[in-house]
């Protein structure tokens, strides 16, 4: 279900809890993922470390590299300061021209791509590709399974595929309803406020949020949602015996520690057979 203007005395509907997977955030939107990409942009995110966790993967210099849900190209980027061939996608309009940009600026060639990772379709054309910071947990089951076959499939043989989901915390697992004023322009030009809703289904392993939100200076309302799945090692371990990855290793940080019951990352490294 898209997401929708909301009449106010339809909040009724509110009640109804919502489906896991039925709505999502406008991503295609160019002003949604510009205010988007301003604001995690700013969460001091250590790009160095997990572009040299990757970098331990490549091989040779003539590395073919897929970089799966982008965003603004900080990998891509990182990656191409070392000279690999780097090929990045992402639905946002404004992180990949924001890429673009950047990367014509330093000079750097990387071929950004606007489009939706799990409609990409490419043969044998690359030797490492990576779906990192938690990107894999905002797809459905069905559409995990096809981001993994669309991989396997523009992998080379013995091809490297990394995958990182962070694990869930307390509070992702915790039921929870409240009023918040998002003071910074998000889910408008202008601030908001928000009626959020969490949902955890505890069965699925799946935290859900749906936000009713209210433009303050245009009074215009909308509703919002994104889900997250909490995949455990033996589902992603699933995926890749059904797309003809082999395991070759699990960490549980990008130091490389051992994974465990209290790692607060699941790093999974396959290889194509």
């Amino acid at each position: 279900m898209k997401n929708k203007t909301t009449k106010m005395e339809d909040l009724s509907n509110l009640l109804t809890p919502p489906t896991p997977f039925e709505m999502d955030l406008p991503w295609e939107n160019y002003s949604f993922s510009k205010r988007f990409y301003n604001i995690v942009n700013d969460w001091g995110i250590p790009t160095e470390k997990e572009v040299n966790f990757i970098r331990s993967y490549v091989k040779s210099s003539n590395f073919r590299i897929l970089d799966l849900t982008c965003g603004g190209g900080r990998h891509a980027l990182g990656l191409a300061r070392f000279g690999y061939n780097v090929t990045a996608i992402d639905i946002g309009g404004y992180p990949v021209e924001y890429a673009r940009q950047t990367a014509r600026r330093k000079g750097y060639k990387i071929k950004f791509i606007r489009n939706d990772v799990r409609k990409i379709k490419y043969e044998n054309e690359f030797d490492l590709a990576f779906l990192i910071c938690g990107q894999l947990g905002h797809f459905s089951p069905a559409d995990a399974l096809r981001i993994f076959k669309n991989s396997a499939l523009a992998l080379t043989d013995s091809g490297v595929f990394i995958i990182h989901l962070p694990v869930f915390g307390p509070d992702d697992m915790a039921n929870r309803v409240h009023w918040y004023r998002e003071k910074r322009p998000f889910y408008f030009p202008h601030p908001s406020i928000v009626h959020r809703e969490q949902y955890y289904f505890e069965n699925q392993k799946i935290k859900l949020i749906r936000d009713f939100a209210i433009d303050t200076a245009t009074r215009k309302n909308r509703l919002f949602g994104i889900s997250e799945k909490n995949y455990v090692p033996e589902e992603i371990i699933g995926f890749g015996k059904d797309c003809n990855f082999e395991l070759l290793e699990m960490f549980g940080s990008y130091d490389k520690d051992p994974l465990s019951e209290d790692s607060s990352d699941n790093i999974y490294i396959f290889t194509k057979k």
